[in-house]
């Protein structure tokens, strides 16, 4: 009877399963701590802590624009953030959904509010 695999084959196949898992040490390590920036008209408005964040809040951000006043209400909610009402015509913000991961950002143009995700310094 003849033999099937080969010493060959069997370091082949080992290998071929340790570079499957490299992946994993990659990008399976935990994230850095990260926080929303809420910025309207480049002044800082808040810094919320998302890692670890449980629960859900929402905070209302209203400003003058052309002589009324705007509004834009914001979610936190599980490590999570969002946009979740404004009266913007466009309503893109919105339709932006959560955001949660470092360089991702919501804009809201017409207000000229910016939610960035960025990672504490390390």
């Amino acid at each position: 009877m003849k033999k099937m695999l080969k010493k060959a084959d069997i370091v082949l196949i080992a290998l071929l399963i340790l570079l499957s898992l490299l992946p994993l040490l990659t990008f399976g390590r935990p994230t850095a701590a990260v926080y929303a920036e809420i910025r309207q008209d480049g002044k800082i408005l808040e810094q919320i802590p998302l890692t670890g964040h449980i629960g859900s809040r929402e905070i209302p951000v209203t400003f003058p624009h052309d002589g009324r006043e705007e509004h834009n209400l914001i979610r936190v909610e599980n490590e999570k953030i969002a946009i979740i009402e404004a009266d913007c015509p466009d309503k893109i913000c919105v339709q932006t959904g959560a955001i949660s991961r470092p360089g991702e950002t919501i804009a809201c143009l017409p207000h000229k509010l910016i939610i960035e995700i960025k990672e504490y310094n390390k």
